[in-house]
């Protein structure tokens, strides 16, 4: 059942009645923060990064299992996100990546979250509202060590870390950057960010400004790069059990957090010559077995999947054939033994056959990223966890 955007735990025995649903593993994600947790060792801080309503997992869920999995520290895109898991009685450090906007100031103090502080204007909206709360609030310092998005210069950082410093209620709590290329094959630009962020702390140390926590690495770092774990790493796809790499992921044993499902809404036999969808995209090359599915782009499936994609009808492949609809989408199920009702899957297992969300972001050109952070507001998050598993299996 949902409750709001809340997942509640159901029984997997439990069948849907929706059109459509996204399953979530809450015991695949404590799985993969411990994980992290371990192959980071007991030196390092791990930051579940719980932003987009937790890469479409939702976010209260996957922040509750991620702690209990071992993280220290959440982080979110924004205020509101932020505020939203404290309404929900998540105690822990919190930390907003952005960078925020002045007038959201007073919110970041209210709700004792952690601020990415990259801005002057911001940082004197921070002390303000801290003052006027008679209240600290921790920031981190972002430093753009050639992300080219957001964050100080790197021969600005001692500048904006004394003024941090010497405004009242700020306390700088961290040193932050973030990688552009950590998943490219060719490390150089990442080890090349990562020099720039350490010669920026060394000059800072110099002048007496040591921070308790620096980070840089992202989840690709986190495989790739131990040099680059420092005192806390920001895992984001890991929690999800999403590989982050261009190679098949060997370091660290994961398992998906999310199945995505749908069932078939009518079957219908047409003749070869056929087009089928809008624009006719697709045209039958013989006599076929078509299928109508109650998911379409509205949901998170893309247009960019008309021809291209595929999905599971009975543990086989099935062909997406037409352009892919806002609420619907059409495949070639030739002679699978399937009918009305019956389940579909577009990102999960069925029959020890396994599309991945790397698949689906492969198969249009994306990030996987992308793929599950779209999935509409409308699937229900059906959420499973080792109680609901055992009970289902007894």
């Amino acid at each position: 059942m949902v409750e709001g955007d809340a997942v509640v735990p159901v029984a997997p025995a439990v069948k849907s009645t929706w059109n459509a649903w996204v399953e979530v593993d809450t015991a695949a994600m404590r799985r993969n923060a411990a994980a992290v947790c371990r192959l980071v060792g007991a030196g390092v801080q791990v930051m579940a990064v719980v932003k987009a309503d937790g890469y479409g997992h939702g976010a209260l869920a996957a922040a509750r299992a991620a702690l209990e999995g071992g993280a220290s520290w959440l982080g979110v895109a924004s205020v509101e996100e932020g505020a939203q898991l404290r309404a929900q009685g998540i105690a822990a450090p919190v930390l907003v990546l952005g960078c925020g906007l002045p007038d959201q100031a007073a919110q970041v103090v209210e709700q004792g979250l952690t601020q990415t502080l990259a801005t002057g204007e911001m940082a004197r909206a921070l002390s303000a509202a801290a003052v006027g709360a008679g209240a600290e609030v921790g920031v981190h310092i972002k430093v753009d060590t050639g992300m080219g998005r957001l964050g100080v210069l790197p021969h600005q950082a001692a500048a904006f870390a004394r003024l941090a410093n010497d405004l009242p209620g700020l306390r700088v709590e961290g040193m932050c950057s973030h990688l552009a290329t950590a998943d490219d094959d060719d490390p150089t630009c990442a080890r090349a960010q990562a020099r720039r962020f350490q010669q920026t702390l060394a000059e800072l140390a110099a002048q007496g400004i040591e921070p308790p926590l620096r980070h840089l690495a992202n989840s690709a770092a986190v495989v790739r790069f131990p040099e680059m774990h420092f005192d806390l790493v920001r895992a984001g796809l890991l929690i999800y059990g999403l590989n982050p790499l261009r190679r098949p992921l060997t370091e660290l044993d994961l398992v998906p957090a999310l199945a995505w499902k749908t069932r078939i809404a009518c079957v219908r036999r047409v003749p070869a010559g056929q087009p089928l969808s809008y624009g006719g995209l697709y045209v039958t090359p013989r006599p076929s077995r078509i299928a109508c599915l109650p998911v379409g782009y509205a949901d998170g499936f893309p247009r960019a999947l008309t021809n291209v994609g595929t999905v599971l009808v009975g543990g086989r492949r099935c062909p997406v054939v037409g352009a892919v609809c806002m609420d619907q989408t059409l495949v070639d199920i030739g002679d699978a033994d399937a009918q009305v009702g019956d389940e579909v899957v577009l990102i999960g297992e069925q029959a020890r056959e396994r599309i991945t969300a790397n698949d689906l972001a492969a198969a249009q050109g994306t990030v996987v990223h992308e793929v599950v952070a779209r999935l509409g507001k409308r699937l229900p998050r059906i959420c499973a966890d080792e109680v609901a598993t055992q009970e289902g299996d007894t």
